[in-house]
Formats: C-alpha cells, structure tokens, sequence
C-alpha cells in the first residue's frame, strides 16, 4: 500500500481510564487500508475493534500515534477539524438510528442537509435515487417501522453513501439481521463503494460475510494478530 492510503495508522495506542484504573484498548497498532478496498476487523469482545473505528472516524480524540484519514492527521487535530472530517465520512452502525418520524427519503436526504449549497429539492432527489441504488424504489415515502430490519439497513447504507464520502466506517451492520438479509446488505455496500472507489472498514462477529472482504483482520487484547486476503 502506498503513502496515498485513504487509512493509515502507526504506532496507534489508546486507553480507557487513569491511573490505576487505566485499561489499555489498543496497543501500538499499525493499520492501512487502501482505496476502494474492504477491510473486516474480527475478534473477540473487548478486543478493541469498536475504539479502532471511532478513532479512525475521528469520534474520538487521538492519545498516541499517528492516525491520518483522508489526508488529515488525527493527532493532536483540534474538534473543529474531526468534525469537518466526520462529514466527509459515511458512517453505519448496527441499529441503523434511523427517525421515526421520516419517511425512507427523508431520512436519507438529512445527511445532505450539511451541504449549505443544496436544496430541500436537490437533497430529496438525491436521496431518492440512492434509495432506488439499495432496491428501494417502492419504499421512498414509507416510514422505517413499516419496513423490514434488512430494508432500513438498506437505507442506513444509502444515508451512508449519499453525500459521496471518502470513506465507509460500519460496525456490526449485520448483527440484527437474519442470514440472506445480512448478506445481501453487505454486498451492497461492496458493489456501491467499488463503484466509486471508496474503502469500506466494517467491525464484525458474522462470519457469514468474511467472503465480500479483500482483507481480514484478526484482532484480540487491542492488538492485531493476523491478517488474511
């Protein structure tokens, strides 16, 4: 991988806790993560999986090490600057977090809203046709409790992708959902970031989904202990 590496981490440590209570997560880690390339973090709880991905989504603030994101460096990176950065990441978690009370586009088209140069019709027209990208064309005006646990990830993903980020960061999208559900979300999320050459770093426990990785990433006691391709 070269130093064009949308992810790049070295020497990265972290912990929970002070003094005696001081509990080290993550324990001089190194990690890359290449264009348009998807790399799975696997491993036992508490093995750091989680904190690794809010550190690289710039939800946390850097301790020690370097950790560059999308060209910008984390360490010692002022909130300003972490929060300029989340926008430009595409963020999915395992309960989706949708709203209630918006329909499928409405919720998609809130993740455009940071864009001051948008419309309200421009952003629902872009949500519109993400919604149509995940199978979910018949779907744009229905709220998220009439949909199934498989079809609000779908659009969790397309909220995700929607504003075109650099990166996709997702933690345990599959967790709620059965066997074919979980599956055909993930691959969705590979066919649409390999499409525009966005990486994808997904903290999971399904191995039902280890074949869409290009890498897998062992993790235990905050350290990484192997890697596959």
């Amino acid at each position: 991988m070269t130093d064009a590496a949308p992810v790049r981490l070295k020497g990265v440590n972290f912990s929970f806790g002070e003094g005696a209570l001081r509990r080290p997560v993550l324990r001089d880690l190194d990690l890359n993560v290449a264009a348009g390339e998807i790399v799975l973090l696997t491993g036992p709880s508490g093995s750091g999986k989680t904190t690794l991905l809010t550190l690289v989504g710039a939800l946390r603030a850097m301790q020690s090490g370097s950790c560059v994101v999308l060209g910008q460096e984390l360490m010692g990176a002022s909130e300003t600057e972490r929060v300029t950065l989340r926008r430009r990441i595409g963020f999915i978690f395992q309960n989706h977090n949708l709203l209630g009370f918006l329909t499928a586009r409405q919720n998609v088209a809130m993740a455009l809203e940071l864009d001051p140069s948008s419309t309200e019709q421009t952003r629902l027209e872009r949500a519109a046709f993400m919604l149509t990208s995940v199978g979910l064309a018949d779907y744009l005006d229905t709220p998220p409790n009439k949909m199934s646990g498989g079809q609000r990830q779908r659009v969790a993903v397309a909220r995700a992708l929607a504003s075109g980020p650099g990166l996709i960061l997702a933690d345990e999208p599959t967790a709620a959902l059965d066997r074919q559900s979980g599956q055909d979300v993930v691959r969705l999320m590979r066919d649409l970031a390999r499409q525009s050459g966005m990486p994808i770093l997904l903290v999971t426990h399904d191995p039902r989904i280890l074949d869409i990785a290009d890498r897998v990433v062992s993790m235990e006691d905050g350290r990484i202990l192997a890697e596959t391709t």
